[in-house]
């Protein structure tokens, strides 16, 4: 713009020249509000519905330089990985194993790590002591400050249906960026066992991510099978253990892998474990393998009877432990059914209709055997039957 002073005094052809100059200013002032206000609505406005891309774009495409973390892509950014297993067979564990392995680059379980990661441990299992107790056995050389971040158990638990939850998730995430987000354990975030339920928890998990593949960290949800019924004798191999996760199918078909931690045996003093992956879509299963718990960690068996345990019948475990049991029965001679249940109440172990079950599974395990004309006994160890 440009107003012209030739026919103008001096001193009017300043003040001109200052107005002109306000005008320019007062029109660069609106340019610029309005430059910043059409990016605030494009920050706020959501991705598109649909990305459609070309054939060469897609085979042309080039993935993060660490896309790929952990094993034939058992562990990759932005994908959901699960780890399953029965209560107590060292899950939470394993996955503490994990985000030691990203932070010192070692193999994890027989699985390669391809680039070293931080990671981030979010949990309400253990509190301040254990986990002081499990760090101090599973890295007691230290040094993973740089690495790991983990949460004693919340004040309001895994609450992703509050926006502050998120809010605090998310802050964290961006400033700490991890390569791997434990989540320790589903059942503490999905609200039921409904497939709603668990979409809702799912959809509000990925809310906190970033929204760049690079920056998104993997997804290691750590995750419980269902219980097993009373008529079940098979053991599950391969594939079918994927069906073995407790609640709705939502959450197996939402990850890309999934590993399943299983006891070696019944045995309480056994610390073998064996894991198989029983899902994995963009790579290979595996074969399963057989490790022992020490430490904190998990070492390798190298003569271990895979076949036996994969074609062996699942064991029965009791309801009530031996311990409890043989304290109530044990010594017990020409006993009858009645008699034999109102020692299991009396010695307030069960009600009575809980009492008759307990009677059949140990009957099962030949820890009670009937004698025809003379009663229910307990028998100390089954072998002696013959």
């Amino acid at each position: 713009m440009s107003i012209s002073t030739d026919d103008h005094p001096p001193e009017e052809k300043l003040d001109i020249d200052k107005q002109a100059e306000g005008v320019l200013a007062y029109w660069e002032s609106i340019q610029r509000d309005r430059t910043a206000r059409l990016a605030e609505e494009a920050a706020r406005r959501p991705p598109p519905w649909l990305d459609f891309r070309s054939f060469s774009e897609m085979v042309n495409y080039q993935p993060p330089r660490d896309f790929m973390l952990m094993g034939d892509c058992h562990l990759t950014r932005g994908s959901i990985t699960i780890l399953s297993g029965w209560p107590g067979v060292g899950k939470s564990r394993a996955a503490l194993g994990l985000a030691i392995a990203g932070a010192t680059g070692q193999d994890w379980m027989g699985h390669r790590v391809h680039h070293r990661f931080r990671s981030m441990i979010l949990q309400c299992e253990n509190g301040p002591m254990r986990l002081k107790q499990e760090l101090s056995e599973a890295a007691p050389q230290g040094g993973l400050d740089e690495w790991l971040r983990i949460t004693p158990p919340p004040a309001y638990g895994m609450a992703f249906d509050q926006a502050g939850f998120r809010a605090d998730l998310t802050r964290a995430i961006a400033e700490f960026k991890p390569g791997l987000l434990v989540i320790d354990p589903w059942n503490r975030v999905a609200a039921g066992d409904k497939q709603g339920d668990y979409r809702q928890a799912l959809q509000d998990i990925d809310s906190c991510l970033p929204a760049k593949l690079e920056d998104m960290p993997a997804i290691l949800i750590v995750h419980h099978m269902r219980k097993k019924s009373n008529g079940e004798s098979a053991r599950k191999q391969g594939r079918d253990l994927l069906h073995e996760l407790a609640g709705s199918y939502q959450i197996g078909s939402a990850a890309r892998c999934v590993f399943a931690l299983e006891p070696a045996s019944n045995d309480t003093t056994d610390n073998h474990v064996v894991l198989t992956c029983c899902k994995n879509n963009d790579g290979k299963l595996g074969a399963p393998s057989a490790w022992r718990r020490r430490n904190g960690l998990f070492d390798p068996v190298a003569k271990f009877d895979m076949e036996a345990f994969l074609t062996g019948p699942v064991e029965k475990r009791p309801s009530i432990p031996y311990d409890t049991i043989a304290k109530a029965l044990r010594g017990m001679l020409c006993r009858s059914r009645t008699q034999v249940v109102q020692r299991l109440i009396d010695a307030n172990i069960c009600e009575r209709t809980k009492a008759f079950e307990v009677l059949k599974e140990y009957m099962e395990l030949q820890h009670v055997v009937e004698d025809p004309g003379r009663g229910f006994r307990w028998v100390e160890d089954p072998k002696e039957l013959g």
